[in-house]
């Protein structure tokens, strides 16, 4: 029988395995929800086990985050699978703290340097996404101060016992998921860094910055991963690609700024993973990615996730098209999973048995399981998914 991760490696290179891999994110709100529902704490958190940037050099992720065995109740895999803890961000970080509150909102300096505003609201009935109000980077003089925190030879970014005998051999013992090495790319940088209006409008207004900023990102991405790529090669399973450059209505950039600005650098980081053995590059963005498919084909990546359901994504249509150029994974829409029942069964029939006969394609809802599904309807999805996932 093969392990969860040799499963989803077989799956991303459109091979069949003995079980279709099934993962999910689960939030912390969700969680919340379903202890006060009645999921025993006890049986599905971990007290105690992590592994941190001060030690071992990867995580399995819901571990870390304190909610490790909810995925083995319930069947599926976590995503995320085995992390490595490589630091792709500033270095150093800003100092989180808050800065400011109203009696509604509460102001807070990320780590990236952003400003956000959250509700003070807690009961974790819903999830809100933090309004961000302010960002590091405005322009040139500002990004020459921010790119002090890029420097690739800063020790700090890899864990202390990085060069310790045998962590090879531990890295390779670990099965629960795929290896993953997770970063940003080039549009998510930029707008990160300067946000969506201002990074889209410098384009046109300041290209020269633009262009040195993607420059400078190209080589800090190739040179901050060189040593784990060129020591781990294809022990890394896929790499993840943090992008969101699209909305419910197309992408935030037309294929030709995507050519002009972005291909070159993508190739030639995707050219350095795939010379050392790293051919699965997935490409992670909401909304509707349709009119860039072939170019983020021809920039390297060979796989996308969550396929948003409602921002027009189609899984069948993506695989009739583009067959084995792309693994695909989620596309089931959250909002009719989270309904149950016959709605539910309704939009697992329609996609996963076909896609499991198309190869290259692992279930999963389209983002996140947020806080609209009762713990009854994800119990009801999670059984009738199992069923679906046995070849």
């Amino acid at each position: 029988m093969s392990t969860n991760r040799e499963r989803f490696k077989q799956v991303i290179h459109h091979k069949k395995p003995d079980v279709l891999p099934w993962i999910e994110i689960i939030f912390e709100e969700t969680l919340m929800r379903w202890f006060r529902e009645g999921l025993p704490a006890d049986e599905v958190t971990v007290i105690g086990y992590e592994i941190g940037r001060g030690g071992t050099f990867f995580t399995n992720w819901p571990i870390f985050k304190g909610f490790g065995k909810i995925y083995d109740r319930f069947g599926c895999q976590s995503f995320f699978g085995c992390m490595l803890l490589i630091d792709v961000g500033p270095v150093p970080r800003f100092k989180q703290r808050k800065i400011g509150e109203t009696e509604k909102h509460a102001d807070y300096l990320t780590e990236t340097g952003a400003i956000v505003r959250r509700p003070k609201r807690a009961d974790f009935e819903f999830y809100a996404m933090p309004q961000f109000i302010e960002f590091p980077v405005k322009d040139k003089k500002t990004w020459e101060e921010y790119k002090k925190r890029l420097n690739p030879e800063d020790p700090r970014r890899y864990p202390k016992d990085w060069e310790t005998e045998g962590y090879i051999d531990l890295f390779e013992s670990y099965h629960k998921g795929p290896t993953l090495l997770r970063f940003n790319g080039f549009y998510g940088f930029g707008a990160e860094l300067m946000s969506i209006p201002r990074f889209v409008t410098a384009f046109y207004k300041d290209p020269e910055l633009i262009h040195e900023m993607l420059e400078h990102w190209e080589y800090f991405t190739i040179e901050t991963i060189r040593e784990a790529v060129e020591t781990l090669k294809d022990r890394i399973d896929v790499i993840y690609w943090w992008e969101d450059l699209a909305e419910r209505h197309g992408p935030c950039i037309s294929p030709k700024l995507f050519r002009e600005f972005f291909l070159p650098h993508y190739k030639r980081v995707t050219g350095f993973l795939k010379k050392n053995g790293i051919d699965r590059i997935m490409f992670d963005s909401d909304g509707n990615l349709n009119p860039l498919l072939d170019e983020i084909i021809e920039a390297g990546s060979t796989g996308l996730w969550p396929l948003e359901v409602n921002a027009g994504m189609d899984a069948l249509e993506i695989k009739q098209k583009y067959g084995d150029k792309l693994f695909l994974i989620g596309n089931l829409d959250k909002r009719e999973l989270a309904k149950g029942g016959e709605a539910m069964r309704k939009e697992v029939d329609s996609k996963v048995p076909i896609l499991k006969e198309m190869g290259g394609y692992i279930p999963s809802a389209d983002h996140v399981i947020h806080v609209e599904f009762s713990l009854e309807h994800f119990r009801e999805y999670s059984e009738y998914m199992k069923k679906s996932c046995i070849i």
